[in-house]
Formats: structure tokens, C-alpha cells, sequence
């Protein structure tokens, strides 16, 4: 079906499609297939994608691959491959002369491209020094080197053409060219070896063969700019990737790129591949000065780079005008990057001539000349030294940047006030500020003197001009903020005033001010991020605010970015604006929301980000007033219900509206999530009566919320913190005044959705057990210290018995099934998962113990009758209470519920008559050995605690001391490092490699490590009204020799259990 013409085009690319989905599946998995179907599958595979038409190849291109990677290059499996795809290869018309179509050509060429995909980077990043893989020897020496003959051949029909015709076999060339550089991207397979200076000569045929004079639109030569798009980007790769292949070339590729550079000057009315070409013989002349021969070659045409090429794709020209007005986020993004931008379409779109042509204008700066070279000087400045000269090495001022770039900028002044946007001094001076701006690596090494005065001179004097340029502005702001970690410690403060000035600026004229705004606020950002704290918050504060209200969405979307920055990076300054600017906020956020289903805008999410901030930055001022106590308690506390009552009224704008049209709140982006629950619970936090709860409906927000978080699966370790924190908030906020729907179904509006009838208890529970179930060690253990909360808040309620029967079950589910997962019962996460599994055995020891004796495969007992699930908790909770065990019991709460927990496990044994078992008498003897040990390790963590209390107050002013160490130790780090010698290639991959193994080794240690321990204390509930002295020893004097007499203890621990409880004596 998928080979035939006609009618069946739709049902054909439908079927295509199926096929690539259900591949993409399934066909990783063990099952689908037996092996004999799965070799017919493939081999018919091979055979439609060599014969199929244009309209379904590109998916069954795909399947292809998928089949591809998974069989050939993974599993090793599928030999016939190459052999079958080189037969089809000497078959099309390109190599026999027959008349066949060329449509068979290209589908047998494609197949050769798909192969080689998977090799075009390393199939091990963990080592330096990968071998090249068989499947891509094979590949060389059956297809790529038999048919190089076939490739230079439309090599030279390329040449031969040039502009004048565009070859009929151009797209063949094309995938040839991808194959090409698949194979050569990471590797340099052997069978290449003796053929790497033919295949080289053709690829500089081509780059010899680019004509970029005018704009091409035609798609049928499309495919000639991808040539050469292509062989500039082998080229690239191989003279930095395997450069002892090329050297010989560099002088032909050095003369090929200074000509392909030099239309730079006609690249604005270039289209996207043409730039593209322009940009990769920038990254060509790159990777080609950063060689010793390179250097040799590229310094005597410095002079000329820079003025036909690297200056003119740095000046303004009709496009920046186009753009700036049109097209003002793309413009941004292109010419005034930062970390403010938002990521948005192709990366590919980004890269432009005028950014490669700065980072070659960067490696000119920092160039010194070859090591041969600067030795020869060297050698040089001694003898004359010797002879009498005086002075440091100058060796630091050879540098090109010193010499000749810093020299050549200044050629071009200041514009005048006022002066006309397209005058000649503009347009110049627009390109010298980036050339600036893309040395910023270069003058981070130059003295702050020097720094500073280019600043007076060159930047500042901008600010001052009555009617400044918008275009030069916006790139004085991009400088400011490129310079900001390394901007001297006197300039910080005007930086900053005259970057506050520019994002006031309003707009002049015709013209819009937004980049000049936009780029003011990324620098300032940079600025604040970089350690920067102004004397005055206010003004920034103002100016913020002032363009959160502005109309446009761009306009408050920037501010929104500036103002969460300036939050978190100086929460205690501007911890007392918090609740004016949160409420500014919260209107510009409400009024973008839509108020149906559909997606949050930006400015609703970056409202949401900014509001959160503000809500951290109170939160932690609060905390330093509790502690304090000062005299403006009473302000603090008004200011506490305005914040509680603006993050209510957005949260209902937000979640209740849609529910009041009959809709489901749309389910926001995992950080708008986070941010809500950071507002969520500052909101249950001050809720400190019924009549709160009423007014601020946190009935309604919290149900709508805990829809939300159940139905999440995007696990963050630092995203969902505040999720766990508003679940703490909303346990607390129960006992205090009971939300009457907290565990049953709220009665819904008739138009509300069923999505919204779950309780608040049931989708809570569903997040903490998903948790503990799938999400990483962190989110897993701080969920297992919310099961304790909720576990023990809900024995209080009316309906306790029933709500620990609906949820106890699932707790210890999923914390045995994880649990089970782990390598060990001694890796750091098993001990939050055994503490949660004992809680639940506290409180439900029949029906826990009926979830521990199945498993996957059915019933889980030994060969006396045992339950295997409930022996083996014995014994990790044993475990984890040894002395020496690893992890170990830290913490106050964690004993006791080990000491209940140990002692509630052995009543139930000895209950169900286990101890005549040996494996049932084995675990309750490792039990009583546990217990004892957990009771004297319990004493002594009390006693201490009380003795802390008591001696507090003397060590509290003991942290001075520590403080003007860490200054010293503060300064000393400041001083800078001597730059180090630049590393070689082999060090670079080492490096790599090494981060990768690091990657691998954290990614399989985070799996079950989870060391997240925060020092807080697990809820106890009701166990903590428990006396479990009385109660252990009670247990002792019953059961302590029927469990000692068969196997004795240890004396010594005897001792040390008597010496702690007197009262044991005769127990054991």
C-alpha cells in the first residue's frame, strides 16, 4: 500500500504514519514481535523506503531510523544491512548509466544518510578517547569509499555550473554531503584515512564554487545553498576536530573563507541559508586561527578582516531598521541577547553573520601569535633586558586587541546629539559598541583603569545627550550588561544610574524605545545578579512597577523579569514595598488572565513568578521580625493580611472564575504551579480562624489546587518544594480550624467539571504517594516526612478511623514497591520509605501486613508459613536501628517511632506464634537487640536536648568569631587567579568525559541516595503522647527472657540498657 500511486494518498500518508508511531513505541519492547518477524519487518522496510515517492518518504524515513538505531547500532544486529543498501546503491542510474529515475537514487542515497545519523556524535560520552564503532568502519570502506568517484563527479558539476545552472543531481549531492558529515562529525573511521585528501580536494571545490551576490529565493536552488551550508560545516569540524588530516588544506580554506566573508556587506539582503553560509566561513577562519599554521596564514589580513568584513557585519543597516520596527522581539533576540530572553523558535535562527563575526572579532583580540613566536619575543625582551633595558614583560600587551582592534574602534567618535539615525556616524559608532560588547572576554583581562576610562569615554557620554540615538542606546545598555561581573567597583554606581535612566526612557518620536528599555532591564538584572546592591531600592522599585502597568504585554512582561530579580536578590531591602507593588502586580496579572480554558499568557506566568517572589522576600522578612520582636510588630501584621488578601483575590481570579463558567482551570506549566503553592501558603499560613477560611475562600482555592498538584507529573526537585511546604500549611491549617470539606467531596456548582469532585484529602494523597512512587529521592523524601503530618493530623478528625483505612493502604504500597526497587535495605532512601511503612503498621498492623505478604507474583511467604513482607521489614527496621548503621536514626521523632515501631512488631509476631519459626525468631531477636540499642541511643538524644536548651544563650554570640574568618577567607578568594595555560585537545575531551562519568555516577546515586535530611522532626501525633518507657518495659518483662533465652544478648549492651532504665533489671 505505502509503495502504490493514485488514489490512496491520504489513506498511504496516514498509513505511514501509523507505522512510524506504532515503531516508536513498540519497537524497543521485548514481545511485539517474535525474532523471525522482527528480521522479515525490517528487510521489508529496507525495501519500501529504496522505491517509495516523495509523499510518504519522510516518515517511513523515520521509521527507518528508529528500526535503525535500536537494531544496527545499538543491538549490533542486523548485518545485512550495509551489504543490502550497497547493492541498491550500485544499482541507481548515478552508477550504472541506466535510465532509472532519480527518485530511486535519492531514496538508496537517503538510506546511506539515515545510517551514518546515528554516528555523528559519541555513542559513550563517558570516554575521552572513544573508538570508532565497527557499524561505521563497515559503513566506510562498503559505501562511502566505493562511491567517491560517484561523489566527485557531482562535485564537479557543481563547479562547472557554479550560478549560471543549477545541477539536476544537486539534492543527491546534498545527502551525500550529510553522510559525509555524519560519519566525520565525532569520528575518523580508518577505511577514510587513505581517501581524506580526495574527499577534502572536492570540498574545497565547492566552497570555491559559492556565489553569494544576490538574494536567492527559488526553492530548486535551495539545495545549492545547502551544499555549501554543509561542506562549510565538514570543514569546520575538521580542522578542529581532526586537524593532522587537513593542515595541508588550511591555506586553500583560509583563502575560501576570507572570500566568502568578504559579501558580508551584501548579507543584509541575503536569505536565512545564505547568512548561514556567511556565518560558518566566520566560524572557518575561527577554528582556523586558533592553529599555529592558522595564525600564520589569517594575521597578515587582520587589517582587511576587519574593515571588509567583521565591521560591516557589525554596523547597522536597513534590516536592523526593519526589524527594530517590525520585528522588535526578533531584534532583541539577535542583537541584544541576555538571560532574560525567552526561548522561542530555531536556535539556527540566531546564529547571523553579525554574531559569528564577533565571537572571530573575540579569538583576534586575545590572539598572541603562535607559541613559536611569543617564545622568540620572549627570548627577545631577556637580551635586551641583559643589556640594560628596564620594564616589566610586556609580553601581555602583544596581544591583537592591544595592538590593533582597540586601535581600529577608536577610529570611530561619538555621534553627535541629535544626529540623524542613518547617518554615516551612527551606523559606525552602532558597530563599534558591539564590537565592544563582543570583547568582553578581552577586557575582563585589561586593568580597571582602563576599563573605566573606555566606559567615560566611549558609553557614559550617551546618557548624556539630550536626543541620544534609540540604536546605539539599547547597545550601550547590552555592553553595561555584558560588563557587569567585570565593571570596577567605582563604576558600579553610575552603571547603574545611567542604565535606571535609560529603562525610564519613554519614546521619542516615530520610533519605539522598547529595546532601549528591554536591554536597560537585562542589564540591570546582570548587574543585581552579579552582587550589585544599590544604596537607594526605591527608584528601581518605582520604575519597575511603572512598567508592569504599562499596556502593552512586551512592555510589562519586561519589568515583570526585572522586578522578580530585583526581589530575590535583595529581599531584605525590599521586603517592606511587598505588599504596594504585590498588589500592583496582582491587578496587571488578573487582567491578563483568560478567563476560560485556554493557555496563560506570559505576562499571567511571569505575573505569577514576580507575585511569588514577593511573597518569599515577606516570608523571610517575617521570620527576622518574629525573631526580633520590634516595636513595628503591629505594622508587620496589617501588612500580613494585605498580602494574605491580594495573593486570594488573584488565586480566585485565577482558579474560581473558569470553575463559575464551567471550566477546569487550565493546568499551568509546572513553575506557574510551584509559584501558585508558594502563594497558597502564605495565604493558609495567616488563616488563623473559621472566619479567614470564609473570607479568603482557601475551602475552594485549596480543592482547586490539590486537583491541580494530583494531577502534575512533572518532578522537580526544587520546583516542587513549595508544594510540600503548602502541604505542611494545609495540615496545620486543619488544626487549627477544620475545613469541613478537607476529606469528603465538596458539593460543586451543577456546571462545574467531574475533574473537580475528588476531595482535598483524596488528590493530596495522590501527589504524596505518585511521589513516593516515581518522583527523584528528593521529592521521595520529603514526601515521606508529609505522611507522617498527614497521617497523624487525620486521627484527630471525627472520621479518623475510616480516612486511615482509605489511605494507609496506599501509603504502604507504594513505599514497599519502592522500597523493593532499591539495591539495598542500608542506600540513604530506604530509611524514609521503612519510617513511613512503620507508621503504617502502627496503625493498621493486620492490614499492612496482608499488603507485605503479596507481591507482584502473588503470595510472598517462607517454607515454615512465614510472611516474607513482614520478616523483612523486621529486619530492615532493625537494621536501621543498629548503632553503627548507615543511614542512621538523626533524629528525635525517628527513634521514637523506631522503639514503637520495633516493639509493635514483635507483640505482632509473637501474636500470630512466629517465634516457633526460625525466620520468625531470628527477625524478633534482631529486634530486641535494636530495641535496646534505639532505647539507650533515645535517652541520650533527650538528654542532650535538654542540656542544649539550657546552654543556648552561651553559645549564641560564639558566631562573630566565625564571621571575620569567613571575611578573610571571603577576601582571600577575591584576589585573583593567575590565568591558566589553555588545555589541549585530549585535556578538553578528558574533561568532558569525566563530567559525563560525573553525570552518570550522580544520576545512579540520586536514585536511591536522597540525603536530603533538613533536621525537621517527623510528626508524631498521637505517638507522641505515648510513654514508651513504660511501654517497652512493660513489653520486657512479659516477652524480654521468652525472646533471650534461646540466643543471648550482648553484655555489654545488657549493661549499658541497665545502667539507662534501673528498672529493667530481671527483664532479660
Amino acid at each position: 500500500m505505502l509503495c502504490l500511486g493514485g488514489r490512496e494518498k491520504g489513506i498511504r500518508v496516514a498509513g505511514a504514519i501509523s507505522l512510524k508511531n506504532f515503531l516508536k513505541a513498540h519497537w524497543n519492547a521485548e514481545g511485539v514481535m517474535s525474532r523471525d518477524e522482527r528480521l522479515e519487518f525490517r528487510n521489508q522496510l529496507v525495501d519500501v523506503v529504496l522505491r517509495v515517492d516523495d509523499l510518504v518518504r519522510k516518515p517511513l524515513a523515520e521509521s527507518f531510523l528508529l528500526v535503525t538505531i535500536h537494531d544496527f547500532v545499538r543491538e549490533k544486529a542486523w548485518p545485512e544491512l550495509v551489504p543490502a543498501l550497497k547493492i541498491a546503491i550500485e544499482n541507481i542510474d548515478l552508477m550504472n548509466g541506466s535510465e532509472a529515475s532519480d527518485m530511486k537514487a535519492l531514496n538508496c542515497l537517503l538510506g546511506l544518510q539515515i545510517i551514518t545519523k546515528p554516528f555523528q556524535y559519541f555513542l559513550n560520552p563517558t570516554m575521552a578517547s572513544e573508538p570508532v564503532p565497527e557499524q561505521l568502519e563497515t559503513i566506510s570502506k562498503e559505501l562511502l569509499v566505493p562511491f567517491h568517484g560517484t561523489f566527485h563527479q557531482l562535485v564537479q558539476q557543481v563547479a562547472t555550473s557554479k550560478a549560471a545552472e543549477y545541477s539536476q543531481h544537486d539534492i543527491i549531492l546534498l545527502v551525500f554531503c550529510k553522510s559525509l558529515d555524519h560519519a566525520l562529525k565525532s569520528h575518523m573511521p580508518s577505511a577514510l584515512l587513505g581517501s581524506v585528501d580526495q574527499w577534502f580536494t572536492d570540498l574545497l571545490s565547492l566552497l570555491d564554487s559559492v556565489v553569494l551576490e544576490e538574494r536567492v529565493d527559488s526553492l530548486d536552488k535551495q539545495p545549492r545553498l545547502k551544499i555549501w551550508k554543509r561542506s562549510l560545516q565538514i570543514c569546520c569540524n575538521m580542522v578542529s576536530r581532526h586537524g593532522v588530516y587537513v593542515d595541508k588544506f588550511l591555506s586553500s580554506l583560509a583563502v575560501a573563507a576570507l572570500e566568502i566573508v568578504g559579501k558580508t556587506s551584501n548579507a543584509k539582503n541575503f536569505n536565512q541559508i545564505q547568512q548561514r553560509v556567511i556565518s560558518l566561513g566566520f566560524d572557518l577562519l575561527a577554528n582556523i586561527l586558533q592553529t599555529e599554521v592558522g595564525w600564520k596564514l589569517i594575521a597578515s589580513h587582520f587589517p582587511n578582516l576587519l574593515d571588509k568584513a567583521i565591521f560591516p557585519a557589525l554596523m547597522m543597516n536597513e534590516k536592523d531598521l526593519s526589524e527594530w520596527v517590525e520585528e522588535e522581539d526578533e531584534y532583541i533576540q539577535k542583537n541584544l541577547p541576555s538571560n532574560m530572553d525567552v526561548a522561542s523558535g530555531s536556535t539556527e535562527d540566531l546564529v547571523t553573520p553579525r554574531r559569528r563575526a564577533l565571537n572571530l572579532l573575540g579569538i583576534i583580540a586575545m590572539a598572541k601569535g603562535p607559541q613559536s613566536v611569543r617564545r622568540r619575543k620572549k627570548a627577545g625582551t631577556v637580551k635586551r633586558r641583559r643589556i640594560g633595558s628596564k620594564g616589566a614583560n610586556k609580553d601581555d600587551s602583544d596581544r591583537v586587541g592591544d595592538i590593533l582592534v582597540m586601535l581600529y574602534l577608536a577610529r570611530y567618535p561619538l555621534p553627535t546629539d541629535g544626529a540623524d539615525v542613518q547617518s554615516d556616524e551612527v551606523l559606525r559608532y552602532y558597530g563599534a559598541l558591539i564590537a565592544y560588547g563582543g570583547l568582553q572576554k578581552y577586557l575582563k583581562t585589561l586593568p580597571a583603569a582602563k576599563v573605566a576610562l573606555l566606559l567615560e569615554r566611549r558609553v557614559f557620554p550617551l546618557y548624556l545627550m539630550v536626543a541620544p540615538s534609540p540604536y546605539v542606546l539599547a547597545n550601550a545598555n547590552w555592553i553595561l550588561g555584558e560588563l557587569s561581573s567585570c565593571l570596577p567597583e567605582v563604576l558600579r554606581e553610575n552603571v547603574y544610574t545611567a542604565l535606571l535612566k535609560a529603562l525610564l526612557a519613554p519614546n521619542a518620536g516615530c520610533v519605539s524605545w522598547r529595546p532601549v528599555r528591554a536591554s536597560a532591564a537585562a542589564a540591570l538584572a546582570s548587574l543585581l545578579q552579579n552582587g550589585y546592591k544599590p544604596i537607594q531600592w526605591l527608584p528601581l522599585l518605582q520604575a519597575t512597577v511603572a512598567g508592569v502597568r504599562m499596556e502593552k504585554e512586551s512592555e510589562a512582561a519586561i519589568s515583570l523579569q526585572l522586578l522578580t530579580i530585583a526581589v530575590e536578590t535583595g529581599r531584605e531591602f525590599v521586603a517592606s514595598y511587598v505588599p504596594a507593588i504585590a498588589a500592583v502586580v496582582q491587578v496587571v496579572t488578573c487582567k491578563n488572565l483568560p478567563s476560560n480554558s485556554e493557555p496563560w499568557p506570559q505576562v499571567a506566568e511571569l505575573g505569577f513568578s514576580a507575585i511569588a517572589a514577593l511573597a518569599k522576600a515577606w516570608e523571610a522578612a517575617l521570620s527576622d521580625k518574629d525573631k526580633s520582636k520590634g516595636k513595628d510588630s503591629d505594622k508587620w501584621m496589617v501588612g500580613c493580611a494585605t498580602v494574605a488578601n491580594v495573593f486570594s483575590e488573584l488565586l480566585q481570579r485565577a482558579w474560581l472564575v473558569p470553575l463559575q463558567e464551567g471550566a477546569m482551570p487550565v493546568k499551568p506549566q509546572a513553575l506557574c504551579l510551584s509559584d501558585a503553592s508558594v502563594l497558597l501558603k502564605v495565604i493558609l499560613r495567616y488563616g488563623q480562624s473559621s472566619a479567614d477560611v470564609v473570607e479568603m475562600k482557601m475551602e475552594s482555592l485549596v480543592r482547586v489546587w490539590a486537583n491541580l498538584v494530583a494531577a502534575s507529573n512533572g518532578w522537580d526537585a526544587h520546583g516542587d518544594e513549595p508544594v510540600f511546604d503548602c502541604i505542611d500549611e494545609l495540615i496545620a491549617l486543619q488544626e487549627r480550624c477544620s475545613i469541613i470539606q478537607f476529606s469528603l467531596s465538596e458539593v460543586m456548582p451543577s456546571s462545574a467539571p467531574e475533574t473537580c469532585e475528588r476531595s482535598i484529602l483524596d488528590c493530596v494523597v495522590t501527589f504524596l504517594t505518585t511521589a513516593i512512587d516515581s518522583a527523584s529521592s528528593a521529592a521521595c523524601w520529603r514526601a515521606c516526612r508529609n505522611v507522617h503530618a498527614l497521617l497523624h493530623a487525620t486521627q484527630f478528625s471525627l472520621e479518623g478511623e475510616a480516612l486511615m483505612a482509605f489511605f494507609v493502604p496506599r501509603f504502604c504500597e507504594v513505599a514497599s514497591r519502592r522500597l523493593q526497587q532499591l539495591t539495598s535495605m542500608t542506600v540513604p532512601l530506604a530509611k524514609p520509605l521503612i519510617l513511613v511503612i512503620t507508621v503504617c503498621f502502627i496503625n493498621l498492623p493486620e492490614e499492612v501486613e496482608k499488603i507485605l505478604c503479596f507481591d507482584d507474583n502473588g503470595p510472598d511467604v517462607t517454607e515454615d508459613g512465614s510472611c516474607q513482607g513482614l520478616l523483612t521489614l523486621a529486619e530492615a527496621l532493625a537494621g536501621l536501628a543498629e548503632s553503627e548503621a548507615d543511614p542512621s536514626l538523626s533524629l528525635e521523632s525517628e527513634m521514637k517511632i523506631t522503639v514503637i515501631g520495633l516493639q509493635r512488631v514483635m507483640v505482632h509476631i509473637i501474636n500470630k506464634n512466629l517465634l516457633q519459626n526460625q525466620n520468625g525468631f531470628t527477625a524478633a531477636h534482631h529486634c530486641l537487640r535494636s530495641l535496646l540499642e534505639s532505647m539507650v541511643e533515645l535517652k541520650d538524644i533527650m538528654e542532650l536536648s535538654e542540656s542544649d536548651e539550657s546552654g543556648s544563650s552561651s553559645t549564641s554570640n560564639s558566631d562573630s568569631g566565625f564571621s571575620s574568618e569567613d571575611d578573610s577567607l571571603d577576601e582571600t578568594r577575591s584576589e585573583p587567579v593567575a590565568a591558566t595555560q589553555e588545555e589541549t585537545e585530549g585535556e578538553f575531551l578528558e574533561r568532558q568525559a569525566q563530567t559525563a562519568r560525573d553525570l552518570q555516577a550522580e544520576a545512579c546515586e540520586e536514585a536511591e541516595n536522597g540525603q536530603n535530611e533538613d533536621g525537621h522532626e517527623l510528626a508524631l501525633g498521637v505517638l507522641g503522647l505515648v510513654d514508651f518507657e513504660k511501654e517497652v518495659l512493660a513489653f520486657l518483662k512479659e516477652h524480654g527472657k521468652e525472646l533471650s533465652s534461646k540466643r543471648p544478648l550482648s553484655r555489654i549492651l545488657l549493661a549499658r540498657f541497665r545502667d539507662r532504665y534501673p528498672k529493667s533489671k530481671g527483664y532479660l
